[in-house]
């Protein structure tokens, strides 16, 4: 009985799957390129965006509910100019940098540990750092906010600090 099964699932495989796959294969060989060429496009502009902004320093986060109003409210005012803010509502990337590099720039971050989320652009040249750990221990065990902004600071190579109480 078992092998009766397995021999007119085989059978109707062929009738419906061989036909099938032939029907679509001339689309696929035609969408397969299409496609390959609009990622190489995209790969391009994106290079050419990192060359372009070569120089920027990021700072990521997200909309999670505990730390939003925080870091709303206490680190981005303390942020030295020259730091641009990246956030992420839900799934939706608000920047005011082309979202659509933004985003995959996010999707390749190498050391993600959660956010928030250093990025920095050099030489055309991604790279990242996440400071949601120290960001909890200020957050959650009340260390003080100075060590954060310092770490942030030395990955962005900035000197100098403001003045935060």
């Amino acid at each position: 009985m078992k092998l009766r099964n397995n021999i007119l699932a085989f059978v109707l495989f062929m009738v419906i799957g061989i036909p099938v796959f032939v029907l679509f294969l001339p689309i696929m060989i035609v969408l397969f390129p299409i496609h390959y060429f609009q990622r190489k496009l995209f790969e391009k502009k994106y290079s050419d965006f990192l060359t372009e902004i070569s120089g920027k320093n990021f700072f990521c986060y997200n909309n999670r509910n505990n730390s939003r109003k925080y870091i709303e409210d206490e680190i981005i005012p303390n942020l030295k100019d020259g730091i641009e803010i990246v956030y992420l509502n839900g799934k939706k990337v608000e920047s005011e940098y082309n979202v659509e590099f933004i985003s995959k720039a996010l999707y390749k971050l190498k050391s993600y540990r959660g956010f928030p989320h250093l990025m920095k652009i050099r030489n055309g040249k991604l790279i990242d750092k996440s400071i949601n750990n120290p960001f909890y221990n200020v957050l959650n065990l009340n260390k003080p906010k100075n060590e954060l902004l310092t770490k942030i600071n030395r990955f962005f190579e900035l000197t100098e600090i403001k003045n935060v109480v």
